[in-house]
């Protein structure tokens, strides 16, 4: 699991350094050159060459029509990261007024500076950051600019090199499919300036700049990143790219999770960011849970009630199962709600019929309402009867981190 210290202890070091090395520097990193080298990553489909604009920021809804009326969202960042798109991501990232969408980045880097400052912003935030490429509705790859909608995430010929790989650093978890393309090289000053009396103005660039050097390396640790990328980069030339394979990712730290490669944002049921575990890890499955199990009055049996949650999701799943009162699948012998006196409107019924476990989707902003105004589980048997003591869903476990998450 990514790392996710306090802002106060990971960004004094971090930024201060970056902020020592940036305002001198206009930092930009050379253009991908190289093709994969490992037997073990698979091949990209041929992807459009990655655009010349300036990194966009849109505000993505999932168009599968199976999630309508409640379909997930994400934030989709693609193209060249410049100086000014920290400041760009930052007015993006207000805009979600509290909401915690995940980052699907496709990127084949820029400045140094604004990519750490957009990757302690994530971190700050609680963010996700995916490696993947959003189809926009009615917006070609090339346009510097989309409206906000609907659109579509892939996985084939996404990319993330380069100063690309300080943003995806600064999501709490890190994640990319197979086939996705993750590298790094030595980072590039460009100095300009004024010669002669003729006042021309020239360019160079400057390889390994300490100081620069210096503060990715301070920043990469900060973000629970392992010392064998900022090795990789240090001596990879400028000129070329050095890719990463899944075990380097892995053992890096730099990727979390995996990317699901067939539909990276699940639209149905518990809809979201759908990931799992790296292959060889502990399976996890790549949402949130908040559960409980409680005794039924006068029986051996339990009732087992969990709500679960992706990130970016539209909804949200709820779950309940009887153990040891009846036979397997059977349907549950009394009713299920969630409400709250103070959230107004009419409690969620958990429809009961059909066979166990019983299951519903909760809208993301009717559970949220809930959630906020102190919702509580109850029970009734057949006749109005309680079937045990109201559970708030405060008290859950898990509870918390899935109404952050969920909630803004």
């Amino acid at each position: 699991m990514a790392e996710n210290r306090p802002p106060g202890e990971w960004m004094r070091t971090g930024k201060r350094r970056l902020r020592l090395a940036a305002p001198a520097l206009a930092v930009a990193l050379s253009s991908l050159l190289a093709l994969p080298s490992y037997a073990d990553l698979k091949a990209p489909p041929r992807a459009r060459p990655h655009a010349a604009h300036a990194m966009r920021f849109v505000r993505v809804t999932g168009a599968d029509p199976a999630c309508k009326p409640d379909c997930p969202e994400w934030l989709s960042a693609e193209g060249r990261i410049e100086a000014g798109t920290a400041k760009a991501f930052a007015g993006a990232i207000a805009n979600l007024k509290g909401r915690r969408l995940p980052i699907l980045i496709h990127s084949p880097g820029g400045s140094v500076s604004d990519a750490g400052a957009m990757g302690e912003l994530i971190r700050d935030k609680g963010l996700a950051v995916a490696v993947a490429r959003t189809l926009i509705a009615n917006c070609p790859e090339s346009s510097p600019q989309c409206p906000d909608g609907p659109g579509a995430a892939i996985t084939g010929g996404a990319t993330c090199a380069s100063a690309c790989v300080l943003v995806l650093a600064g999501g709490v978890e890190r994640l990319a499919a197979p086939s996705a393309r993750i590298g790094v090289h030595q980072t590039t000053t460009l100095v300009s300036e004024i010669e002669g009396l003729a006042r021309l103005k020239s360019t160079r660039k400057i390889y390994e700049q300490r100081g620069v050097d210096s503060a990715v390396e301070t920043y990469l640790a900060a973000m629970g990143v392992g010392d064998s990328v900022m090795t990789l980069m240090r001596k990879t030339a400028a000129a070329s790219i050095r890719w990463l394979s899944p075990a380097e990712l892995k053992a890096s730290r730099l990727l979390t999770l995996a990317l699901d490669p067939a539909e990276p944002v699940l639209a149905s049921g518990a809809n979201g960011l759908h990931a799992k575990a790296l292959d060889g890890d502990p399976p996890r499955a790549g949402l949130m849970e908040a559960s409980v199990a409680r005794p039924v009055p006068q029986s051996d049996g339990t009732i087992e009630i969990a709500f679960r949650y992706r990130r970016g999701g539209g909804a949200v799943e709820w779950e309940a199962n009887e153990r040891g009162l009846k036979a397997p699948e059977a349907p549950l012998s009394f009713a299920l709600s969630l409400a709250s006196s103070a959230a107004g409107g009419e409690a969620v019924q958990l429809p009961i019929s059909g066979a166990a476990p019983a299951r519903a989707l909760i809208a993301r902003e009717r559970f949220c309402a809930l959630a906020h105004a102190g919702a509580t589980v109850t029970a009734a048997a057949p006749g109005g009867a309680q079937s045990f003591a109201p559970v708030e869903l405060a008290a859950m476990d898990g509870a918390k981190p899935l109404a952050a998450e969920a909630c803004p």
